[in-house]
């Protein structure tokens, strides 16, 4: 069973270099493919990937940045497009994953044969962030709860993020570039209409580590952007085969948020 690791960055060589690579480098089982996507083509990532005597293999490719719609997307859909493993992965340049993350995840899927995705527990916490400098650092926390089941992860009561999610290589699933803070979200809405929601599990063992910035997509994002992107994906429930108490909970995320206005989000709320 191959794993590929996308990871999509945009004009971030350093970040990529101090965060997300030592520890792909530092991976138990190396037997893996980096799918290395340059959004925007940035040149000092182009040079950080020549030149690195990796013991996985290099899928580098380089993508012109749109301009509309989130490029994230765009770039993970590049890469999923370039993948050659079985299954899909994915880091972000300003994440990082544990030692055992390869390994782990190749023998979860093994022992699990029936799995066709499946989200890691991550390490997380929340940072204060202002031109670049981390001003307040958060509290570690874990997410999600051991045991968490997919429903909890539909109606949002557990935090779900793509940074360690691993599904099974489709090239029906493509990630939606009008979607932002919703992206990783309506992703998984996708796996569970494609795959089902009984080829899903939680990997019980904490494997990403996770810093969400306030300067980042979450951090920097509105209420009113936060209840427009769930009523896109409520006005579109037929295709994710939502049930009607799933669908109810999400109008009613969706109302609360947009009541909220152009109040910014500084984190995600949890237990809603």
């Amino acid at each position: 069973m191959r794993l590929s690791i996308i990871t999509a960055t945009y004009n971030r060589p350093n970040k990529l270099r101090a965060i997300a690579l030592p520890h792909l480098l530092n991976q138990s089982d190396c037997d893996f493919e980096w799918v290395v996507v340059n959004d925007g083509a940035n040149p000092y990532t182009k040079v950080i990937v020549e030149e690195l005597k990796a013991p996985f293999s290099i899928n580098y490719i380089e993508t012109k940045h749109h301009e509309t719609g989130f490029g994230l997307c765009h770039a993970r859909n590049a890469g999923i497009k370039a993948a050659r493993g079985d299954l899909i992965g994915y880091i972000d340049d300003d994440n990082s994953l544990f030692p055992d993350f390869v390994a782990n995840t190749k023998l979860f899927f093994k022992a699990n044969p029936y799995l066709k995705y499946s989200m890691t527990l991550q390490n997380r916490r929340r940072d204060i962030v202002k031109n670049n400098k981390t001003i307040s650092t958060g509290k570690v926390f874990f997410s999600p709860n051991i045991g968490c089941n997919i429903e909890e992860l539909i109606l949002q009561d557990q935090i779900f993020d793509s940074n360690g999610f691993t599904h099974h290589n489709n090239n029906s699933l493509v990630w939606n570039p009008s979607l932002t803070v919703f992206a990783d979200y309506e992703f998984l809405l996708q796996c569970i209409s494609l795959f089902g929601r009984e080829t899903f599990k939680v990997n019980p063992q904490v494997l990403v580590s996770y810093i969400q910035s306030s300067e980042g997509a979450i951090g920097s994002s509105t209420y009113e952007q936060w209840g427009s992107e769930l009523k896109q994906i409520v006005d579109d429930n037929l295709k994710y085969n939502l049930k009607e108490n799933e669908i109810n909970k999400l109008i009613e995320l969706s109302n609360k948020y947009l009541a909220k206005g152009n109040k910014r989000v500084i984190a995600f709320i949890d237990n809603q």
